[in-house]
């Protein structure tokens, strides 16, 4: 089964996405420190993240995962998308983004776009 790792520091971001994705393997997390945490001892097909968290922003959570798996999908999902775009062009570096709030069809299609349906 494939593994997703999503990061939200909202809860109710996360009982969402769980919620959306059930035929998926999902591992929650508050933040980056958690999800480094995680994925050092999981594999992850995809991470899907929040940009703007407390501990550190999806860019550098992003940044650290890839260097220990440089072909990680990434899923960008945030309030904060034409913002963050007009202020940092690098935070497209991931494969795909979604802003939120976001349709529950819209995110399924992201991931199977990036990672296929789930086996």
């Amino acid at each position: 089964m494939k593994h997703i790792l999503i990061v939200d520091d909202d809860a109710l971001v996360l009982s969402l996405m769980s919620r959306a994705l059930p035929e998926f393997r999902l591992t929650m997390a508050r933040d980056g420190d958690e999800a480094l945490a995680i994925a050092s001892q999981l594999p992850v097909d995809l991470l899907i993240t929040d940009y703007l968290m407390p501990s550190m922003t999806g860019d550098e959570l992003i940044g650290r995962l890839r260097e220990r798996r440089p072909n990680l999908k990434v899923l960008i999902v945030t309030g904060h998308g034409e913002v963050l775009a007009a202020e940092n062009p690098e935070w497209w570096h991931s494969e795909a983004h979604l802003n939120k709030p976001f349709k529950i069809d819209t995110l399924r299609e992201a991931v199977i776009s990036l990672i296929g349906l789930p086996v």
